[in-house]
């Protein structure tokens, strides 16, 4: 039990840390690409969901639900810390991009996913001194 309650712990940590270093990688992608809106789709080894998302991503009615026009750009499935990273895009924005541009979504989304991959792989504690430096282009 006390196992299942540490790891309840570190997971939510890591979500928290998430939140806090890859809002700003979020608002880089809508200043790159202003006229879309991103979400981060994060899904636990235990089963929890969260939804991280810039300021244009249209949200859920209900916490329980996906994003309501979320198209997946890219997506890690049975990371180190999350069973799933999924980075969606409003698919009503996104059905207007150029393939090049396009293309440079999916680079800086997966730079995206490597990242949250990589920061809930560290050990309890070694995640204090993560911080998130911006998506690239």
């Amino acid at each position: 039990m006390t196992n299942l309650i540490k790891s309840a712990a570190s997971e939510q940590d890591v979500v928290s840390l998430a939140r806090e270093s890859f809002i700003g990688e979020l608002k880089t992608l809508n200043r790159q690409h202003p006229g879309t809106g991103f979400g981060v789709a994060l899904k636990t080894h235990s089963g929890n969901r969260y939804l991280l998302a810039n300021a244009r991503m249209p949200l859920p009615a209900n916490k329980s639900e996906d994003f309501p026009t979320g198209r997946r750009v890219a997506c890690l499935e049975n990371g180190e810390g999350f069973s799933s990273i999924e980075v969606l895009a409003d698919s009503f924005a996104y059905e207007s991009i150029s393939p090049q541009t396009e293309a440079v979504i999916l680079g800086n989304a997966l730079d995206l996913i490597a990242r949250i991959d990589t920061l809930a792989s560290l050990p309890d504690g070694a995640g204090d001194q993560f911080a998130a430096t911006g998506t690239g282009g």
